[in-house]
């Protein structure tokens, strides 16, 4: 990263470890712990993520949400796979917009689990989700890359 591209980080975020080719394909993201728990994960709009009308690809946005919620439960120590990703988009993202996510685990159950995420470019909302999330056991088990930054 250059220079350039990193003072456009805001202070408080460091880069958020997301180890394999598609972590390299969709990132960087950047991380921010909050003092009253729970955590920011934010992107930087590149060049790569750009649909062809100008626009962050909503399947970036997809993408980005899902590992934003996932990560909620990972933190929880819930692990699980998801099962439903309701999304509604209520702005656009334009090249070289922050966005950031914010997620919260809403309700749990015997073998699944409910959470919400949104995020935000700026003072607007760009999409607002609700998912299902089934409990599942990982032999090796999961952990938030944050944990792993070398």
């Amino acid at each position: 990263m250059s220079s350039t591209a990193e003072k456009e980080i805001p202070p408080g975020f460091e880069a958020y470890y997301h180890p394999g080719p598609f972590g390299e394909l969709v990132g960087p993201y950047y991380h921010k712990e909050l003092p009253e728990g729970g955590f920011i994960r934010a992107f930087r709009a590149l060049e790569k993520h750009i649909n062809q009308v100008g626009l962050v690809q909503g399947g970036m946005l997809c993408t980005f949400t899902d590992q934003l919620m996932t990560t909620s439960l990972i933190r929880a120590d819930i692990e699980a796979v998801t099962v439903n990703l309701n999304i509604s988009f209520m702005n656009s993202v334009k090249l070289g917009d922050w966005v950031e996510g914010r997620s919260e685990i809403t309700r749990e159950g015997g073998k699944v689990v409910w959470a919400r995420g949104t995020l935000t470019s700026g003072e607007k909302t760009v999409l607002t989700a609700q998912g299902l999330w089934q409990k599942v056991s990982f032999s090796a088990g999961l952990i938030d890359r944050m944990d792993q930054k070398t």
